[in-house]
């Protein structure tokens, strides 16, 4: 429910080098259409670097401008998404064929130039002369002819260098940049793994130094390799059966008679799609079979466990996938009652249960700074927190760079004060189920100990700890009584 507040006060500020391109060129003007995937990822990330803007945000602004096909809107997202999640990677290679100061190259160009290098490099659908030409030929429609030479001269000057990498060194000796396309990471621009561990797997892997080192610390070199991997690749995606309409079996049987290769999961509602889909060609959407959801995240829902004539609490609803779980599992039979702080964030609470056909759910604004919540006590409590989304890093790339001590102190202030909140609206043989997509310690089990010194009576009776890839994305709940 805090999650819209603290964007808005902008608690994490975005991360850049030290050497970060200063030089700003007259501005370039935003297209009335986007008819490129490329121009439009361009300017998506040029309003992440100007303006700290979400890309998710940016892209439901310009809907109404965006003339693209699904293929080219995916693409799109792909290299806007992409170049975020691996920057400090893409600054690397292109600061190793710089012949000035990074701080004298313009910084649209050095946008432009992550978008090349980032189809170059990790990108394995797209061929090594279309990276090139249609990043050149990018130049010369933003108005920027004079950049043509310059990134045609750098792209096939890091395209040379990766290809004569892998011609010279043996591949048993490498580790790929990502899970799609091998390139060896046996290059002086990177620092030697034995000698320095933590900057290697920084720029290697594309995450803030300080992150790495606390990884190694907790996880060791193995399992911290595991992660980053994890982060950088495209992994599965999760389908959770709405069983007030299809089993689960029944829903996986009519995902492969669709062409859809599918698994069952290890939640009970769980189906893992074996390949990349659109999610509008999934058959069974429109009608409320199934919603989209990680399995980490479903474990918050099966632990609460909410029954059949229950009054239960989702304080952080929005945009209420977790809500309408605990519907589900209660068999629409009894009240969830979900909160936030804005009428959009509800509107998409209520779109969902709308297409699950769920009506137990009951919406109602609240004012973040207020101490008091609707009527109770409760039977049950979600307290799905915001956090620093540590845990999906994958999913949210804008969260690898805004993760800092400052913004995790204040965070745990914000999840103390829910947390209280939420206790003091329980009934004395209640439930609350404490959950973040985190998978640091001050945000999950250290803070839920120490909120409980307050509140001797209750007692954690049950913790599940999600490290990411093993097998599904990062997360915390803990089950309290």
């Amino acid at each position: 429910m805090w999650s819209a507040i603290v964007k808005k006060k902008n608690v994490w500020k975005q991360k850049t080098s030290s050497t970060a391109p200063e030089t700003e060129p007259e501005s370039i003007p935003v297209p009335q259409f986007f008819r490129s995937a490329r121009e439009l990822a361009f300017f998506l990330l040029e309003e992440y670097r100007l303006n700290n803007q979400f890309i998710s945000d940016s892209l439901q602004r310009w809907e109404r401008r965006i003339d693209l096909s699904s293929k080219d809107r995916r693409l799109a997202m792909e290299i806007s998404i992409g170049v975020i999640r691996r920057q400090l990677t893409l600054d690397t290679l292109i600061e190793s064929q710089l012949t000035r100061p990074r701080e004298k190259v313009e910084a649209p160009l050095w946008t432009l130039l992550q978008t090349g290098v980032y189809q170059l490099v990790i990108l394995d659908q797209i061929p090594v002369h279309a990276a090139v030409s249609e990043t050149v030929e990018l130049a010369g429609k933003l108005k920027r002819v004079r950049w043509k030479k310059m990134v045609n001269a750098i792209l096939r000057s890091i395209d040379r260098l990766l290809n004569e990498e892998l011609a010279t060194t043996p591949q048993a000796n490498t580790i790929p940049l990502s899970a799609d396309r091998y390139r060896c990471f046996e290059l002086e621009l990177f620092d030697d793994p034995k000698d320095n561990p933590a900057g290697y797997l920084s720029k290697a892997f594309s995450f803030p130094q300080p992150l790495i080192t606390d990884w190694l610390a907790r996880f060791g070199w193995a399992q911290t390799l595991q992660i980053a991997q994890w982060f950088n690749q495209r992994n599965k995606l999760y389908l959770r059966a709405n069983v007030l309409k299809i089993s689960r079996d029944d829903l996986l049987e009519e995902l492969k008679q669709a062409g859809v290769p599918a698994s069952l999961g290890t939640e009970p509602q769980s189906i893992r799609l074996e390949e990349i889909v659109p999610l509008e060609s999934l058959v069974g959407f429109d009608a409320g079979k199934f919603t989209v959801q990680d399995e980490s995240a479903i474990a918050a829902g099966n632990l609460l466990n909410p029954q059949p004539g229950e009054t239960v609490l989702d304080l952080c609803a929005a945009p209420g996938t977790k809500t309408t779980l605990l519907a589900e599992l209660m068999y629409d039979r009894g009240t969830v009652v979900a909160t936030d702080v804005s009428d959009d964030r509800l509107d998409k609470i209520e779109q969902n249960a709308s297409r699950l056909g769920l009506n137990s759910i009951q919406t109602q604004l609240i004012h973040p700074q207020e101490t008091t919540l609707p009527e109770g006590p409760f039977d049950a409590i979600l307290v799905d927190a915001p956090c620093s989304n540590s845990g999906v890093l994958g999913k949210r790339p804008e969260a690898r760079w805004r993760i800092e001590d400052a913004a995790i102190r204040e965070l745990t202030g914000i999840q103390s004060h829910l947390l209280h909140l939420a206790l003091d609206h329980l009934k004395p043989e209640g439930r609350l189920v404490y959950s973040t997509c985190s998978f640091d310690p001050r945000e999950n089990e250290d803070l839920l100990q120490n909120v409980l010194l307050d509140y001797p009576e209750r007692k954690i009776t049950q913790e599940n700890r999600h490290i990411p890839s093993a097998p599904c994305d990062g997360g915390y709940q803990g089950l309290v009584q």
